[in-house]
């Protein structure tokens, strides 16, 4: 295995934080390590002419989406913040994280400052961090151990693949 192979798994290991099998983490590894290494071979074999489009929209994200594509259901995304944040809430359904507080927030900053204080209480500590480009409106992102949110961010920078620990 390359070595960006180990890091694409790695990472991918860590945005999963414990929801995917090994074998399905050595699946998405293969096919994000073929997107991170040839774009067009990766969009001819696994995504289909449809999203030819990426190639000429942004080239460098492909690997990203790769991902996004792979961990669907594992990202939280919405066009609309309140229901943004009931997919948070149902990611912990025995949790503390209590309704929509309409009214509350003057943006979308304040509110991901609010919901990832809470997460932060979760033992043993979570985070909510941006991933990907969702190509249009929506908020786009995923829940990891808040311990794994600095290497979750530096492999992301080695791989160019777009994360911000915030929405802001």
């Amino acid at each position: 295995m390359s070595t960006d192979q180990n890091l694409i798994k790695e990472l991918i290991s860590l945005l999963a934080n414990g929801r995917l099998e090994q074998e399905e983490i050595s699946r998405i590894t293969e096919i994000t390590s073929l997107a991170h290494q040839d774009p067009e071979a990766y969009l001819d074999s696994e995504a289909g002419e449809e999203y030819t489009w990426l190639l000429e929209v942004d080239p460098e994200g492909i690997a990203t989406w790769s991902i996004g594509s792979e961990l669907f259901d594992l990202l939280l995304r919405s066009d609309k913040i309140d229901e943004f944040h009931e997919q948070v809430q149902d990611e912990f359904p025995a949790g503390p994280i209590p309704d929509f507080p309409h009214n509350q927030f003057s943006s979308t900053d304040e509110y991901f400052i609010w919901i990832n204080r809470i997460l932060k209480g979760i033992p043993p500590g979570h985070q909510l961090i941006s991933f990907g480009d969702s190509y249009g409106d929506d908020l786009q992102g995923i829940i990891v151990n808040r311990a794994d949110t600095s290497r979750i961010m530096a492999l992301c920078q080695v791989l160019n693949i777009k994360s911000s620990e915030s929405f802001y």
